[in-house]
């Protein structure tokens, strides 16, 4: 369903390009890369934006909120984006109805397919 290029800072949803900034780009690319890792707010904006969490801002939530609509993350596509109570988010890839958040290893590469 979902495919990263890397080399375009791309990602292709169902076999189409979808527009994302440079910062939603790195924002997926995490996310991805990190299925059923809690992230915590500290460790996202020090990857995403190349700094410290020095005080509380919903800058996090609005681009996670932004993401999961263009990324259309959702139950009916098989993942959500959970936000975790005092810490951070985390993608959880579901199956059949339940979350694998245990199956870290299917986002180990974001240039891989996550479907």
């Amino acid at each position: 369903m979902y495919h990263f290029d890397t080399r375009r800072q791309l990602v292709m949803l169902r076999g189409q390009p979808v527009q994302l900034s440079g910062t939603q780009y790195r924002l997926a690319s995490l996310f991805f890369s990190n299925i059923g890792r809690v992230l915590s707010r500290d460790h996202i904006f020090a990857m995403v934006w190349g700094r410290e969490f020095r005080e509380f801002t919903r800058t996090i939530d609005s681009h996670v909120s932004r993401l999961r609509l263009l990324l259309e993350i959702e139950p009916q596509n098989e993942f959500r984006l959970q936000p975790v109570y005092k810490s951070g988010y985390r993608l959880l890839h579901l199956r059949h109805g339940e979350s694998a958040d245990a199956d870290a290893s299917a986002g180990a590469d974001a240039e891989k397919q996550a479907a």
